[in-house]
């Protein structure tokens, strides 16, 4: 029998107390072994306490509200006391080394593929066989999902559980709440989604970036549909008007009609508001420099009919495509183990030093919607020069012999790819192939560090465009004067399509440079970073009319934030006990801070501008978004408008990163997941990594048949998108 507890003497239990009413039925046997308690707040609610893990001073365990039933009580006992109906039984001891469920999850146990794919099969739902769990342990058949669509209610009440997290999350926000959103079709193109990724500060200058929704986008994906759709997921996640910041995208044109359409509903400038990827931007210059001015309208993966049509185009472009023909021909184990086997004759010439450092290494595949990926494969195959052109020459003398043998009887030629019958790759094309590396080189550098998300704000921030992109056109011009100077008549000069793709890359970049201008944010950002905030005025000493321009929009920009009265000079009577205060303001003081009333003016004038090594410092001290924070209570309308600019990232490819985890959760076997679960399961799996806190304890007012009728879960294995 328990002891006897008494409520108010305990504050470990300050909401609940005895029950005012005696129970008139017969008590559950589980009252035996613990206390009945009831709401202060509300008497009708009974609830169970286990005096021993009362006693114990276990935080929760042992605790069940039995309003309707004691079964959750009597669970508790059977699995954690080894107590039942019939009494508290004594420990058995398992047969043959047998271990209990509870032991076997929490040290660790494996299962070969064979029996988990065996177990896979059975229909845990048959009576038969929970019966047969239950016999061989019942902690195991408690621990079965009862039903099919299981998992799917976890997953929903999981879903329903953290979305108010994210939303109260977004409303905490010391920034704006920017969005980045793109498309992306499973493989087969049966289904297409929307991924929507919500961009912030927090309160203590910690950027964020949460995945919020990945709604299905059926039809056509017009302007209006996508806005219809990102207006519903920002309804739905409480962000309006007020507190709606800018959109990242790509440069898709049906992107430019949704944000005009956003912008009526909303009640923004869309010009304004409509930012470009960078990352997407250099992609596009990319390609023009290897595939040459026509070739920009590949920009995703649904294009991967036109790879043929690729392929043909660069066999017909000289070493290039000779050295990607030989790259795509190594594609089964044989032609890996011959590549490698070229590899070990090519270390036989190594000095004796570097053998140590040899490793086996693969081709570089490119893909051919991504440029860096081929400039990739151009530096690998550089590093493996001696292992190609070996490679190359045994099919080259390969071939040679088979077509002479062909003549000798009369027969036509076997057929083999170009390259086969060519001279191989000579010197000259590794030095084609180098230069285009060269070229590449700065687009690789300038994408790495505008598509990365540091958490100290470093890289992938608006800020950092203006900058990027001048380096990269500094470059371009550079190498552009230098093939003015060049002479393609003579023998030594480089290919003359490097210089006309190089020409109509410069011209791409510099229209989208020129782009940047739509939009005040980018000088904004620059301006208002502790480092940055005199660059474009260095930069453009040359070019007053391009910072006349920027700076009038920039000064209507913050003329929005300027809400506040100007601070008046307090007075310079000062308690007589705080004489460091008062010897601190007349030291201070000056006339010329008189008549800085704008806050931005006097923090241009007194704030000292960041080093550079304040601003490569890893920790706090390099992150501007948390400079601003701890210059609020000084400068509280520029603040808040720094860290809206300052929050924003410079690309959406966290859109593509969800794309790519979501290629890997549909492998084919899991091609069926409906499309709310889809969405459902990612968002999740997003929010536990952005650091949103699983729920400890929660009671979802909503019961299994309730789930299933407002997801529809029963109707949610679609047909297999592999056709």
């Amino acid at each position: 029998m328990p002891i006897r507890l008494i409520v108010a003497e305990s504050g470990r239990l300050p909401r609940y107390m005895k029950p005012l009413r005696t129970q008139k039925q017969k008590k559950s046997w589980v009252y035996n072994y613990g206390y009945r308690l009831t709401l202060r707040s509300n008497t009708n609610r009974i609830f169970w306490l286990c005096h021993i893990c009362h006693k114990r001073k276990a935080a929760t365990a042992g605790f069940a509200e039995t309003t309707e039933a004691t079964s959750t009580a009597a669970r508790h006992l059977n699995r954690d006391h080894g107590i039942t109906n019939a009494g508290e039984q004594p420990p058995q001891q398992l047969l043959g080394g047998q271990k209990s469920l509870e032991m076997m999850l929490k040290g660790g146990f494996g299962v070969s593929q064979r029996v988990a794919n065996e177990i896979g099969n059975f229909d845990f739902e048959d009576p038969a066989f929970r019966r047969m769990i239950h016999f061989a342990n019942p902690e195991a058949e408690q621990a079965l999902w009862s039903s099919r669509t299981s998992v799917a209610q976890f997953v929903m009440r999981l879903y329903n559980f953290m979305q108010p997290q994210v939303v109260d999350e977004l409303r905490c926000a010391a920034s704006k709440i920017h969005i980045s959103f793109d498309g992306w079709t499973v493989k087969g193109g049966k289904r297409g989604f929307f991924g929507i990724v919500a961009h912030f500060a927090t309160a203590e200058g910690d950027l964020r970036d949460v995945a919020i929704d990945l709604p299905q986008l059926s039809g056509a994906h017009t302007g209006d549909r996508i806005a219809d759709c990102v207006a519903e997921t920002l309804q739905k996640f409480n962000i309006t008007a007020q507190n709606v910041g800018y959109f990242m995208l790509d440069n898709a044109f049906n992107n430019d009609t949704a944000i005009a359409t956003l912008g009526a509903k909303f009640g923004f400038k869309s010009k304004h508001r409509r930012l470009r990827c960078s990352a997407h931007t250099i992609n596009l210059v990319g390609q023009s420099i290897i595939f040459g001015s026509n070739k920009d309208a590949f920009n995703n993966d649904e294009n991967l009919a036109e790879e043929e049509k690729y392929l043909n185009e660069w066999r017909k472009q000289g070493p290039l495509g000779t050295l990607i023909d030989v790259i795509s021909y190594i594609k089964t184990p044989q032609q890996y183990d011959m590549f490698a086997n070229f590899q070990r004759l090519a270390r036989q010439d190594l000095p004796a030093d570097d053998d140590a450092k040899f490793q086996i290494l693969e081709p570089v595949k490119p893909c051919v919607t991504r440029w860096n990926s081929f400039c990739s494969a151009f530096e690998r195959a550089v590093l493996l020069q001696p292992a190609f052109n070996s490679y190359v020459c045994f099919y080259v003398e390969q071939q040679r012999v088979a077509d002479s043998h062909a003549r000798t009887k009369n027969n036509k030629k076997p057929q083999a790819p170009a390259w086969m019958r060519s001279k191989g790759l000579t010197a000259a094309d590794w030095a084609v192939i180098t230069e285009y590396i060269e070229v590449l080189k700065p687009l690789k550098d300038a994408t790495k560090r505008l598509e990365g998300r540091g958490k100290c704000g470093r890289f992938g921030a608006i800020y950092e465009v203006i900058p990027v992109f001048e380096f990269l056109m500094g470059r371009f011009e550079q190498r552009l004067r230098q093939y003015e100077r060049v002479d393609f008549e003579q023998r030594e000069a480089p290919e003359d399509h490097i210089s006309i793709n190089f020409r109509a890359a410069w011209e791409k970049l510099n229209d989208y440079y020129s782009k940047l201008d739509d939009s005040p944010a980018y000088f904004a950002a620059c301006a208002l970073h502790p480092y940055y905030r005199r660059y474009c005025e260095k930069a453009w000493r040359d070019k007053p009319e391009w910072l006349v321009a920027c700076m009038a929009d920039f000064r209507a920009l913050w003329a929005e934030y300027t809400t506040s009265t100007p601070p008046t000079k307090p007075s310079k009577e000062r308690d007589n006990g705080a004489i460091d205060e008062a010897i601190s303001y007349i030291i201070s003081d000056s006339e010329d801070d008189d008549e800085l009333t704008d806050e931005y003016d006097r923090w241009r004038k007194l704030e000292p501008k960041w080093t550079s090594k304040q601003h490569n410092s890893p920790n706090v001290d390099g992150n501007p978004i948390k400079y601003w924070v701890q210059l609020q209570s000084k400068y509280p309308d520029l603040s808040r408008f720094a860290i809206d600019v300052l929050s924003i990232p410079a690309s959406s490819c966290e859109c593509e990163r969800m794309f790519s985890e979501l290629g890997d959760l549909l492998a084919p076997r899991r091609r069926k997941i409906g499309s709310q679960l889809l969405a459902a399961l990612q968002c999740v799996r997003a929010w536990n990594a952005a650091g949103i806190k699983l729920p400890t304890s929660a009671t979802s007012q909503l019961s299994d048949h309730d789930l299933e009728q407002l997801y529809n879960l029963t109707a949610w294995e679609q047909p297999s998108d592999s056709g």
